[in-house]
C-alpha cells in the first residue's frame, strides 16, 4: 500500500511540476513577444487614429506618404506577397474592390518588399500598393498578421478591422459591410505565384 501511495504521490508531483513549467513557459512567451514586438504604437482597433499622412514607401522603395481622403473611406488591405492566406483571399479582395470601389478607396500595404514588384506586375493587386518603411513600422501600426483589412474614415480614424482571410464570420461581416457576395477562398495550388 505504501508503494502505491508513494508512486501516486510521485506522479502527482511530476504532473504539478509539468503544469507549473507549462504555465511559466506561456508567461515567458508572452513577455518575450512584448519585448520583441512591443505594443503597437497605433493599435488597429476601432476608433484608433492612424498617423496622417501615413509615411510609407512606394513599390520601388522610395519614401512617400499616404493621405486619407475624407470624402470617402479608405480601405487598407495589409498583405504580403508570400502569404498563402493572402493568395487564398485574392478573389475575395478583388471582388470587394470591383463591387465597392466607387464608394471606397482601396489601397494595398505590403509588410514585405520581397517579390512585391512581381506581385503587382502579375496583376494580384487591384489597387495602388505601398509598403511599410520597415518591419518595426509594421509592428508599430499593428500590422503583424496578414491579410488584414482596415477601413479608415475621416480624420484617419479606424472604423472597421478584419484580421485574416474572408472566411466564416469574417466573410459574412465583409459581405454585409460592403454589400456584395464574395466568391470564397481560392486553393493556393491554383493561384499563380
Amino acid at each position: 500500500m505504501k508503494s502505491l501511495l508513494s508512486k501516486n504521490a510521485g506522479t502527482a508531483a511530476l504532473v504539478l511540476v509539468l503544469a507549473w513549467s507549462l504555465g511559466l513557459n506561456v508567461y515567458l512567451g508572452v513577455k518575450l513577444r512584448s519585448a520583441v514586438y512591443g505594443t503597437p504604437v497605433v493599435p488597429t482597433k476601432i476608433n484608433a487614429k492612424l498617423p496622417y499622412p501615413l509615411p510609407l514607401l512606394d513599390p520601388d522603395g522610395k519614401p512617400t506618404q499616404l493621405a486619407f481622403d475624407d470624402s470617402r473611406p479608405t480601405v487598407l488591405y495589409v498583405f504580403s506577397p508570400q502569404c498563402d492566406w493572402c493568395k487564398k483571399n485574392e478573389a475575395n479582395i478583388k471582388s470587394t474592390v470591383a463591387n465597392a470601389g466607387s464608394r471606397f478607396r482601396f489601397v494595398g500595404i505590403s509588410i514585405s518588399s520581397q517579390n512585391l514588384k512581381d506581385y503587382i506586375a502579375q496583376g494580384h493587386a487591384p489597387f495602388p500598393v505601398y509598403q511599410v518603411k520597415s518591419p518595426k513600422q509594421g509592428v508599430d501600426l499593428g500590422f503583424v498578421g496578414t491579410p488584414m483589412t482596415i477601413v479608415v474614415g475621416p480624420g484617419a480614424k479606424v472604423e472597421k478591422v478584419w484580421e485574416g482571410a474572408y472566411m466564416d464570420q469574417n466573410q459574412k461581416d465583409v459581405e454585409q459591410f460592403f454589400g456584395s457576395k464574395l466568391p470564397g477562398l481560392q486553393d493556393v495550388a491554383n493561384v499563380t505565384h
